[in-house]
C-alpha cells in the first residue's frame, strides 16, 4: 500500500532542502552562499516531484504487467 506523499522520506528531505536553501539564500555573509542556497531551494522541490512520479510510474507498470500475465494464464487454462 502506498503512503501519502507527505509521509515519505523524499518529502521530508525536499522540505529540509528547500528551507535550508532559502535560509542560505538570504544569508548576508557571502554571495556564494546565497547562490548555493538559491540553487538548493530551486532543485529540492522538482527533485521530490520527479522521485514521486518515478515511484508511482514503476508501481503502475508493475501492476499492468501483472494484469497481462494473469490474463494470459487465464486464457491458457480455459483453452487447455
Amino acid at each position: 500500500m502506498d503512503k501519502p506523499g507527505w509521509k515519505t522520506t523524499e518529502f521530508l528531505l525536499a522540505v529540509i532542502g528547500t528551507i535550508g536553501g532559502l535560509l542560505l539564500s538570504v544569508a548576508p555573509d557571502n554571495p556564494l552562499t546565497q547562490i548555493i542556497g538559491g540553487v538548493l531551494a530551486a532543485v529540492a522541490g522538482p527533485s521530490y516531484i520527479t522521485s514521486r512520479s518515478w515511484a508511482k510510474g514503476k508501481k503502475e507498470a508493475t501492476q499492468a504487467n501483472a494484469k497481462i500475465v494473469a490474463e494470459t494464464l487465464l486464457k491458457k487454462s480455459s483453452s487447455g
